[in-house]
């Protein structure tokens, strides 16, 4: 997309100017939203804490050709094509994903960060979901790290946000946008394989003034406040590695996120087994968990996308009910979220339109 200013273009751009102080504002007042970490073993967890739990699974293509979409018509786009097949939770349409796992056992998951500042226009193209671009690219913690010198996250991303990425290898990062620019706290930087909803940096200061991490103050259990949330997570975590536990590695993460839940805000607590690449899910709507198995998923370009309710009826395994994918069925709950979402509501027909298009404007090499 090259530089643009038709009336439609001012705009995208006003209403984005809206939406950007719409988001900021919400994200202050919900600060105390989700919680993601890597357990000992090659298990990571995160809880989705929202007002909508509507979503869909959706088991993504290798081997396509992608043009970022971008909510600003002036940005330059980044064109790839698929190198891994992912399975994504997503709430807001296809290839806008809220987090998720690809076959290579890179998973990536959002926060809110209400401090967030995305890059300015430079030389490189941008995207709006770098998630999915991560999942689609990177097989590493140290790919998907390395690839900001080739790409940037677009300033119009309406949502702030920072990332928490983990990988095979047992690596981990928490990625931020801080000032214009990233900003990676991996290896030695994250000597706690986790993150809540203030930075990194404050997140360590905090953890080290508690008992069993260098300071005196008790960890306050059961508190849905951020901070106390990521040192209830770090202590959890510290006990498994150094004591291990009664329960499966699974039910254990499963456990650590129960400790910090957040009540009915808790939409979704999410359990990645990085090396058997299986999903263990439980909703708000349903305490069963349901499983989905990469390794017998087909992510061959050449066959039809396929998806399956969040919230299917269906427990156990869910690979024998995903099904086709459905453009209404995208499109519907594109206009659902947005319009439900106070940060996104001010979104123009055009551009929701535009989102649910913009799957079909992919395709296979």
């Amino acid at each position: 997309m090259g530089v643009c200013s038709c009336p439609m273009s001012r705009l995208f751009r006003a209403i984005l100017f809206a939406v950007l102080v719409l988001a900021t504002s919400a994200a202050t007042q919900s600060a105390s939203a989700c919680t993601a970490f890597l357990q000992e073993g090659l298990f990571a967890g995160k809880n989705y804490d929202w007002t909508l739990d509507q979503g869909l699974l959706i088991a993504n293509k290798k081997g396509i050709a992608k043009r970022a979409i971008l909510l600003d018509p002036a940005d330059k786009a980044a064109e790839w094509v698929s190198r891994y097949g992912s399975v994504t939770f997503n709430q807001y349409g296809r290839e806008m994903p809220n987090g998720g796992i690809n076959e290579a056992g890179l998973v990536v998951e959002t926060l809110m960060l209400p401090t967030t500042r995305n890059p300015a226009p430079d030389g490189r193209p941008a995207v709006t979901a770098w998630v999915q671009y991560q999942l689609d690219n990177s097989r590493t913690v140290g790919e998907t790290i390395a690839s900001d010198k080739a790409i940037r996250i677009s300033p119009a991303m309406p949502m702030p946000i920072h990332f928490f990425v983990c990988d095979a290898g047992g690596d981990a990062a928490v990625v931020e946008f801080i000032d214009g620019r990233m900003v990676s706290h991996a290896g030695k930087d994250l000597p706690h394989k986790l993150i809540t909803n203030d930075t990194c940096d404050t997140s360590l200061a905090f953890l080290a003034q508690h008992v069993g991490f260098g300071g005196t103050k008790p960890i306050r259990q059961g508190s849905q406040n951020s901070l106390d949330r990521f040192a209830i997570a770090a202590d959890r975590l510290k006990a498994y590695r150094l004591s291990g536990s009664n329960e499966s590695a699974i039910e254990y993460a499963f456990g650590t996120l129960a400790a910090v839940r957040q009540g009915q805000a808790t939409k979704w607590s999410i359990v990645y087994d990085l090396k058997d690449l299986e999903i263990h899910y439980k909703t708000e709507r349903c305490k069963e968990a349901r499983i989905v198995r990469l390794k017998d998923l087909d992510f061959d370009p050449q066959t039809l996308v396929r998806m399956v309710s969040i919230n299917t009826p269906h427990t156990g395994l869910l690979n024998p009910h995903f099904t086709d994918y459905d453009p209404d069925v995208n499109a519907w709950l594109i206009y659902y979220t947005m319009r439900h979402t106070p940060m996104l509501s001010l979104i123009p027909d055009q551009l929701l339109e535009m989102l649910a298009r913009y799957p079909e404007t992919t395709s296979s090499k």
